[in-house]
């Protein structure tokens, strides 16, 4: 995961590394300028506060318990009112603001780092809202740090920083319509920050991740069972070059092979024509294959950043940003610089966290968590009770207006606390909804590993004594028994 590896890499600098703490630079830099332009508004200081910002994280380890990212920001934060304080520049700060409408884009880190004309007038009017907006939706929505994260950034509270976001999108919304960059009927709420991130990902964020792409010369996803099969359509081990010739990653279910020579090269190159020439030279191509069923997030891959350090080659793989969940490419490719070669390899799958902010993480429930517990914190609590399962919560009918919001494409979030005959099975279930998929962790209330799993659709069965709520992973959708091939139970309700 990339604060995973961020943690790794601080830790390398902290041992001695000096090049672990140049990627880091290269990573955030650009996107802690942007951030202190937005607290400044100007160009310069934030080029020059940010360069503070590393001094101070050269010089002062971060506390245990906080992420990388959350501290870099908090010190930008910091050195950025700093700043506004020592040279008691505030009412010449709100000045150029006032001006700043005038000013030309040029003069605008994300113009600087994004030149895209038709990108032009999405950033100005990004630029165009408040301060407080701009920073709480560029936190949460881009940087994907949590509303407790973000609130202790900005100094404000959860509940502000939350209504510092819906209030931003509104604004913005206005100030497009207003320039007549778009048409008020194709606006819509999840559209407009939809919009923001694809900018910032596009522009900010690719210029902060440079480091980990930019050894990456070429890359491709291809559906092939060329390395199973033999061509006629059989499969011997001495013709299966997943299992006799690549190396298996446990982790993510998946093969890879490092090839740095031709004679190697063309024994792939006969089974998947596709594979482009590599100049072995200067590059070598890393194969990723794939012979097992994947979670919904897990369909549609690609090869999205590289990096080395001493020990390892790093590769994340995640889902595309508007996924084919029917997609059969199941072999990757990137051609990559020989600066990244190494001899061992670290394959992961970056799946979204479901954490939701106003919950305790599900990995740090007490093993005593009790019903009465759950139902004061607002869990959908079902008890297994005279071999009948019936819900207790406060609200009994909070798993339907789960339902109800995503079925309209609205992100949500449920917490389900079962509890069945026996104790030690106490079972507590997270689903968040977001952007057309349903995420689930379980975890037993007697062991804290969570099991994570993810799904296209949730459905509900009305029976004549029971419902059943379901999951289904939008493949063969073929009804049978009132249910559906491929499912996996959420709860199952008795009526009484």
């Amino acid at each position: 995961m990339k604060n995973d590896l961020d943690m790794e890499l601080y830790e390398k600098y902290l041992k001695g590394e000096k090049e672990a703490f140049e990627l880091l630079y290269s990573k955030y830099k650009n996107k802690i300028q942007y951030f202190i332009f937005n607290i400044v508004k100007d160009y310069q200081k934030a080029e020059d506060i940010t360069q503070e910002v590393y001094i101070y994280i050269l010089q002062n380890k971060m506390k245990e318990n906080y992420t990388f990212k959350y501290y870099i920001y908090l010190v930008a934060k910091s050195r950025a009112l700093s700043y506004i304080n020592c040279e008691k520049r505030r009412g010449e700060i709100g000045n150029k603001y006032l001006l700043f409408e005038n000013q030309e884009v040029e003069k605008d880190v994300l113009e600087l780092i994004t030149k895209e004309e038709d990108k032009k007038e999405l950033m100005e009017a990004i630029n165009l809202l408040d301060e407080k907006y701009r920073n709480a939706i560029y936190l949460v929505k881009i940087e994907e740090l949590s509303y407790k994260e973000t609130a202790k950034i900005l100094g404000k509270s959860v509940p502000n920083v939350k209504n510092f976001i819906h209030r931003g999108k509104k604004e913005l919304r206005k100030i497009l319509i207003q320039k007549g960059s778009i048409e008020v009927h194709k606006v819509s709420k999840i559209g407009i920050i939809l919009i923001c991130a694809g900018i910032f990902l596009s522009g900010i964020t690719y210029a902060g991740v440079k480091v980990y792409n930019e050894y990456i010369q070429k890359q491709e996803s291809i559906h092939t069972r060329g390395l199973f099969e033999n061509g006629e359509g059989r499969t011997t081990f001495k013709d299966d070059l997943m299992q006799n010739d690549m190396t298996w990653n446990h982790d993510t279910r998946l093969y890879h092979r490092v090839i740095t020579n031709e004679e190697e090269y063309f024994i792939y190159k006969n089974r998947i024509s596709q594979l482009p020439d590599v100049n072995f030279s200067e590059n070598f191509i890393v194969i990723i294959a794939n012979e097992n069923t994947r979670d919904i997030s897990e369909i549609d891959l690609i090869i999205s950043s590289v990096i080395s350090d001493e020990t390892a080659m790093h590769i994340v793989m995640e889902q595309k940003e508007n996924p084919d969940y029917f997609c059969e490419n199941n072999v990757w490719f990137a051609v990559v610089e020989n600066s990244q070669l190494r001899e061992n390899v670290d394959i992961t799958i970056e799946i979204p966290k479901i954490y939701n902010e106003e919950w305790t993480e599900i990995e740090k429930i007490s093993g005593d968590y009790s019903v009465s517990q759950a139902i004061k914190d607002g869990c959908v609590v079902v008890e297994f009770k005279n071999s009948k399962n019936k819900v207790i919560s406060k609200n009994p009918n909070a798993i339907d207006e789960f339902l109800e919001k995503s079925q309209k494409g609205e992100d949500s979030f449920i917490r389900i606390y079962y509890k069945p005959e026996f104790e030690l099975e106490i079972e507590i279930r997270d689903v968040n909804f977001r952007n057309g998929l349903y995420y689930l962790d379980t975890r037993r209330i007697n062991d804290t590993q969570v099991r994570h799993s993810n799904f296209k659709y949730l459905e509900k069965n009305d029976e004549k004594d029971w419902i059943r709520y379901y999951f289904t992973n939008g493949e063969e959708l073929i009804k049978r028994n009132g249910l559906q091939k491929n499912t996996k139970s959420l709860i199952s309700i008795d009526k009484y």
